[in-house]
């Protein structure tokens, strides 16, 4: 019997005695009220029960789980028409990550939160869940009534950035690496300052990385000043700006990247507007550091929810770089078959000259195809 057959007879018995045991309830039920009982009093004067109301749990604990297959064909090279097979490629795929999750709170001044996780490659010869490691970590401690702290491993974003999420967000590598942060949120419209560990051994002062950053609003404009300081890194700086104009999001980051052999700018400008079944959102990129005044990339994606009415989401995605003409075209549909399932069918395209960006390092098919069409499945359950 196969591994299908076998699932669907187990659902199939599963939904059996769930029947056998509603239909057994509702039997009894109806004898409830036969012979009802005296009704009876009892006094407890011991049980604060206002205290058990208004108390909340001290620690919390919450897991999800996640599990994706999925199948993509497609050529390494422009099809021919005459050799169909020639650069073709099929792939198959299978991923299931598990997480749990803790949050105690013993106190109003002090919170443990982390998460730890573990996850299984059965495809690449992961047959077995690997060991449980620690996904982030850290302890909030309110010291003084209004000052902040936050210490272990957590992520911190800087930045605005979406379609090219982290080239400006100076404090990426803080979701991997120990850090300690104290912010005032009383002060202008928040500052922090960050203290952050991440060489594999640190034994001077002058090895850890400090960064700061403070927000205000002005005119209607969200404003962050933000700076990072490493004695092999150099200095960098962020000034990020965030405005409403018209029902449409406007940003703009610019980073300053200065040591003693380089001095270069990173900036970054984009929009987002959103109607009730259409999200739109585009995003510039310059970066200094590759080719001065060469290298910039484009982005724009748009998201339509039920489009015609269907239950079918519609996502559509292009990206170009201009140091090279080359980029990616993407579109995909996604749709709720079941509960907690999720159906996505996309179409990827990475046009470009060969070993140009998009098609080779920045191409997000593991196989490098640059026509292909995939499908998969997601199942994602939180409890």
């Amino acid at each position: 019997m196969s591994g299908v057959h076998r699932s669907v007879i187990a659902v199939f018995l599963v939904l059996a005695c769930s029947i056998a045991v509603v239909a057994q309830e509702s039997e009894n039920l109806d004898d409830l009220f036969d012979a009802p009982a005296d009704d009876s009093v009892v006094m407890d004067t011991e049980t604060d029960h206002l205290a058990q109301f208004v108390t909340e749990d001290t620690i919390r604990f919450s897991g999800s789980f996640n599990a994706v297959g999925g199948i993509g064909a497609g050529w390494t090279s422009w099809p021919v028409v005459r050799d169909l097979s020639a650069g073709f490629d099929g792939t198959v795929g299978l991923t299931a990550t598990t997480n749990l999750y803790v949050d105690a709170m013993p106190d109003p001044d002090f919170r443990l939160y982390g998460y730890v996780t573990t996850s299984m490659d059965p495809l690449s010869g992961g047959k077995t869940w690997n060991g449980f490691s620690i996904g982030e970590l850290f302890v909030d401690y309110t010291w003084l009534g209004n000052v902040f702290i936050r210490m272990g491993t957590h992520s911190i974003t800087w930045g605005q950035a979406r379609l090219f999420e982290g080239v400006t967000n100076l404090m990426a590598d803080a979701a991997t690496d120990f850090s300690l942060r104290a912010s005032l949120p009383t002060v202008l419209g928040g500052v922090s300052v960050i203290g952050l560990v991440n060489k594999d051994a640190t034994t001077s002062y002058t090895q850890v990385c400090y960064a700061a950053k403070a927000d205000e609003v002005l005119w209607n404009t969200m404003l962050s000043v933000g700076a990072r300081y490493q004695l092999d890194e150099g200095l960098n700086a962020l000034l990020s700006v965030k405005k409403v104009l018209w029902g449409v999001d406007l940003l703009a980051d610019t980073v300053i990247h200065y040591d003693d052999a380089s001095f270069y700018p990173k900036v970054l400008a984009g929009f987002f507007k959103e109607w009730p079944d259409v999200k739109l959102y585009g995003e510039y990129y310059y970066d200094g550091s590759a080719s001065i005044g060469l290298d910039h990339v484009t982005g724009l994606a748009c998201g339509f929810n039920n489009i015609a009415g269907t239950p079918l989401d519609l996502g559509l995605q292009w990206i170009h770089a201009f140091i090279d003409g080359s980029g990616s075209a993407t579109a995909g549909l996604t749709w709720k078959p079941w509960k907690y399932i999720t159906a996505t069918l996309a179409l990827p395209v990475a046009y470009g000259a060969d070993g140009s960006r998009y098609v080779t390092t920045s191409n997000s098919d593991p196989a490098r195809r640059r026509l292909a069409m995939v499908f998969g499945l997601e199942m994602a359950v939180s409890f």
